[in-house]
């Protein structure tokens, strides 16, 4: 059976929302970072500010994949849920979309010349952009970079309140993450991994893809349920995309909100890990609280 082939929606139109949070969609984001700040952020507005507000899934990313994210990483309430559910829109790359302030968290506008007509186009940077200047915001870290004509200085936060809880089932279990845009490893890698680190009980490998793995090491896909209780220690292995840096390093601020060790394996520091560490190291605020900032901002 061949696959089906998704045809582009002609029109999106979201104009009754104050704000819209979406992504660019020249590739397909899935279960990432990204989709955690869409509903994170959503979130905010929504139950912490009171703000009209609405998510745009417009990458491929399916209605299953979003809501196992849903319900595997977050305690909502079945209201809340009930208000996000009905406030999710999936419209596969439209190529004309309509709406009030859109905040696109990847900071891209790769949209493949769809026509985006809206009152503000607000950018969450994640590594450089050739369409930085198009945004009339760009919400940045200035730890991480510089400082544009259009930029503001914001450092990206996470629900934490809202995470599911943790019971550590498996402690001597240890993680690595490889993605196929980011983090890719070889079976010969796994191998020297494991060797490296023959101290772990046991192995997990988790991706957003099929790979060839060591026999000692268990596959499993994303979202996984109760990830966070599936291992006590996440083994870093660092980007293997020389043109990305690791924007905003969710996951080790995730790790240290649960008590995960992360081992760093002979890692050269990008900048953005530097700074995530930093921020780590040095107690700074990444929860996203109801007196954050960014709605004065925009």
């Amino acid at each position: 059976m061949k696959n089906l082939q998704l045809k582009r929606s002609a029109l999106c139109n979201l104009k009754k929302f104050d704000v819209t949070l979406s992504t660019s969609f020249e590739t397909k984001h899935g279960i990432s970072g990204h989709l955690f700040e869409m509903i994170e952020y959503f979130y905010h507005f929504k139950f912490h500010k009171g703000i009209n507000v609405c998510i745009l899934i417009s990458d491929g990313t399916t209605e299953e994949e979003f809501f196992n994210s849903l319900y595997n990483k977050y305690e909502f309430t079945n209201e809340e849920l009930k208000i996000i559910k009905k406030n999710t829109f999936f419209k596969y790359q439209p190529m004309v979309l309509i709406a009030n302030k859109i905040i696109f968290v990847d900071g891209s506008l790769r949209v493949k010349n769809a026509d985006i007509i809206c009152t503000k186009k607000i950018f969450l940077r994640c590594s450089d952009d050739e369409f930085l200047d198009k945004a009339d915001i760009v919400l940045q870290d200035y730890d991480l970079y510089e400082p544009i004509k259009n930029s503001i200085n914001y450092k990206k936060k996470l629900l934490f309140s809202k995470f599911k809880s943790n019971e550590v089932k498996h402690p001597c279990t240890a993680m690595f993450y490889a993605t196929s845009n980011m983090r890719t490893l070889t079976k010969a890698d796994l191998e020297k991994l494991t060797a490296e680190h023959n101290s772990f009980d046991n192995f997990i490998l988790l991706s957003n893809q099929t790979l060839d793995v060591p026999e000692n090491v268990e596959q499993v896909s994303v979202p996984m349920n109760d990830l966070w209780n599936n291992f006590g220690t996440y083994i870093y292995t660092g980007s293997t995309n020389i043109s990305k840096i690791d924007c905003s390093s969710r996951f080790i601020a995730e790790c240290k909100y649960y008590n995960k060790e992360v081992i760093y394996n002979n890692v050269q520091m990008d900048k953005g890990l530097e700074v995530r560490r930093n921020d780590i190291q040095n107690n700074i605020n990444l929860e996203l609280k109801e007196d954050d900032e960014i709605c004065s901002i925009i």
